[in-house]
């Protein structure tokens, strides 16, 4: 490539067109200054004398009609006025008046005088024309230029002039002078003398003046622009150094600076230059760090909005998301730590994509629980319904998810969701030196209390957001749940499907085979994060692979928390399993409950499945697998 065009190069690396150029448009930009300049002289000046030309005329026309409407006789007109007759002594005696001030004052146009003026028509009767072609009574149409003058003269007996104005028969000026009723002319006015003037012989002056004042804009833009041209040349020429580390800049090449030769003012754009280079090294490093920590949306929203760091907040209707990784708490515990990491960080990342995917917003990440919010800081009037599918497509990764797990001989982890929709408070929030988005409010607590209500493989929404997606949602019968903080039992319904535009895949959750055993069974009741001391003993009549159904001898509600151990037939047992009452199902004795695995261990995990595997009738002899 030719060095001088990779120079000259635009953003594109090729020459600019001559337009383009910075010299150019300096050269236009002095023509355009010279010529806003002389034109603003040229139209001051042009307009000053066409405001001479008008005070000047309309001062002669209105000494002309003052001299006229004092050579009407006003009792002559009177006369003249009742008989609008033009052959009466009366119209002639007037008619002849006005003659002979239309003739000494050389006037082309008739003087005239009217009454009967209606402002609202905008006519007024002739009564008498000096020198034309006008009838006594006519109605004549006037300009709407000469309405307020004429009814301002009528009103307070001041003569007046107007400014030019244009009719079909060319531009005028006009001058009114009162008739006053009264043989001394103390009355009011009851017609007024009409003089009109041609104006077009001085606006042809007025125009050789403007085509004058154009013609040496004109020329001074020129000169100024051949001037202008050879002068920028001259002052771009070091900046077009620069041009070539623009280009690679542009194409996202930060891996250069340039040298500074000079300590002039293009010295000082050329450290300028390289300390934006440096800049943006830091802001993508930046973007690229902070984008790892918040969503996209929210990284753009601080990094780019000018009110994107101002601390407070606002009150906004949203959607949280909630969920929850079963089982992974004691893999944490228990396996190696990078690939601990690397189990969370996977399905972290699909997880979130899911989120941004169905426009949400992941707020946190809180070990391995997902806080997300619809709504904000994009507003989306459906939030609802793209956080319940987003739920509902979150449910149906975890199988893809399991399903890599079970390839690399990992345990398979269960997700429970919970989704509310209410009113919180969003914003920055934090101090100068730590800040961040946040969502806070009672929607935030009950969607985690909801959460906290689910089993693996189930999503819950509360009755506020199941009102918003009514019309496309399937879900399951509500159960009422009471939750820590609230007064009135929480309504929630698992959702199992949903139509409409978002329409994720559905997730069925597949029963377990069950197998019938007669399994000692002990629980403890966990509270929030804290485990009972008082144990519950109990009997496992039915027991699948993820669940079991017991008869335990203290009643417990649906959704509570346990911890429990199994006894195996071997004579072992099991270590704690973690479970949740899901229902309640009624039998003839004691009613049962049924218990879903949270969380359990991988050698117990492989004990319940050999034993669910095992004909009941087996089990019932005696011969059942050693436990874990």
């Amino acid at each position: 490539m030719d060095p001088q065009a990779e120079t000259d190069g635009g953003w594109a690396g090729r020459p600019p067109r001559p337009w383009q150029r910075l010299s150019v448009r300096l050269a236009a930009l002095f023509a355009v200054v010279t010529l806003l300049a002389v034109g603003a002289v040229g139209l001051f000046t042009y307009q000053r004398h066409q405001r001479e030309v008008q005070d000047t005329v309309g001062t002669q026309l209105l000494n002309i009609a003052r001299v006229a409407a004092l050579l009407v006789d006003p009792g002559l007109h009177a006369e003249a006025r009742r008989t609008l007759d033009s052959g009466s002594a009366a119209y002639r005696e007037l008619q002849k008046r006005l003659v002979t001030i239309q003739n000494e004052v050389l006037l082309t146009s008739p003087i005239q005088t009217l009454a009967d003026f209606d402002p609202a028509a905008g006519r007024a009767r002739l009564i008498v024309e000096s020198d034309g072609p006008g009838r006594p009574g006519e109605m004549h149409a006037l300009a709407p230029e000469l309405i307020d003058p004429l009814r301002w003269t009528f009103e307070d007996g001041v003569a007046r002039y107007t400014h030019v104005y244009a009719t079909p028969r060319g531009r005028w000026i006009t001058a009114f002078a009162p008739i006053m009723e009264g043989p001394d002319g103390s009355g009011r006015a009851v017609a007024v003398v009409k003089v009109d003037y041609p104006v077009e012989v001085y606006l042809d002056r007025l125009h050789e003046l403007r085509d004058t004042l154009i013609s040496a804009s004109a020329i001074g833009a020129i000169g100024t622009l051949i001037l202008g041209l050879l002068f920028a040349r001259r002052l771009t020429r070091p900046i077009r150094a620069l041009t070539a580390g623009v280009t690679r800049v542009a194409g996202g090449d930060l891996s250069q600076a340039l040298p500074v030769q000079s300590a002039d003012e293009l010295g000082r754009l050329t450290r300028a230059f390289n300390q934006m280079i440096e800049g943006l090294r830091q802001r993508d490093f930046i973007r690229s760090a902070f984008g790892r920590y918040v969503s996209p949306e929210v990284a753009r929203e601080l990094l780019e909005s000018p009110d994107g760091l101002r601390f407070g907040g606002e009150k906004r209707v949203v959607t949280v998301l909630m969920s929850d990784l079963r089982g992974y708490t004691r893999f944490a515990e228990q396996g190696d730590p990078a690939q601990v990491m690397d189990v969370l960080n996977g399905y972290l990342a699909r997880m979130t994509d899911i989120v941004i995917q169905h426009g949400g917003t992941v707020n946190e990440f809180i070990g391995d629980a997902v806080f997300a919010v619809f709504g904000a800081p994009l507003a989306h009037p459906d939030h609802a319904e793209r956080a319940s599918a987003c739920a509902l497509a979150m449910q149906a990764a975890m199988a893809d998810v399991n399903r890599e797990h079970r390839d690399a001989g990992l345990p398979p982890f269960e997700m429970g969701i919970g989704v509310n929709t209410g009113e919180a408070v969003v914003g920055n929030i934090g101090s100068e030196q730590r800040a961040k988005y946040a969502v806070v409010g009672s929607a935030v607590n009950v969607a985690a209390r909801v959460e906290g209500a689910t089993v693996g493989g189930q999503v819950f929404v509360t009755a506020a957001t199941y009102e918003a997606i009514r019309d496309v949602a399937e879900v399951a019968e509500p159960v009422a749940v009471q939750v820590k903080g609230l007064a009135e039992p929480l309504t929630l319904y698992e959702l199992q499907g949903l139509g409409g535009r978002y329409a994720p895949p559905r997730v069925d959750l597949v029963r377990d085979p069950e197998t019938t055993v007669s399994l000692p069974v002990r629980c403890r009741v966990i509270e929030g994060k804290i485990v009972g001391t008082e144990t519950i003993d109990g009997e496992t009549v039915r027991l699948g692979s993820r669940e079991l159904v017991a008869r335990l001898d203290t009643a417990l509600p649906a959704l509570t928390n346990l911890t429990l151990r199994i006894a195996y037939p071997d004579g072992g047992e099991s270590l704690d399993i973690y479970g949740k009452i899901t229902r309640l199902e009624p039998s003839d004795g004691a009613p049962l409950v049924r218990i879903h695995f949270t969380s359990m261990t991988p050698a117990d995990t492989r004990a319940i499945e050999r034993l669910v595997a095992t004909p009941a009738g087996a089990l019932a002899a005696g011969a059942a697998p050693a436990g874990g």
